[in-house]
């Protein structure tokens, strides 16, 4: 059953992940200030912006001139779901 469960959710986001992505538009970054409140940095054809977010509205804050994104950082292999059920199954 755990099995199932790991493949089918694994699958799951491929697609809706696949389906949500945009050629033009990515969001780099984005952090909540509140209820229904975001800032967000927006990558726009190689331009960079911040975005205010509001339940309501979304608005261009500033084009982010010199900014540099920083290079994804991979997450430590042990907190992988595979590692930790695997780790589980030897026992």
């Amino acid at each position: 059953m755990l099995f199932l469960t790991y493949y089918s959710t694994k699958w799951l986001s491929t697609r809706t992940s696949s389906s949500m992505k945009s050629r033009y538009i990515n969001i780099i970054d984005k952090i909540m200030l509140g209820q229904n409140k975001f800032l967000a940095i927006a990558e726009v054809c190689n331009k960079y912006y911040l975005l205010s977010i509001t339940e309501k509205n979304i608005t261009i804050v500033k084009e982010l001139d010199d900014f540099q994104p920083i290079p994804d950082i991979k997450p430590d292999n042990n907190l992988e779901f595979n590692n930790i059920l695997n780790k589980f199954l030897k026992r």
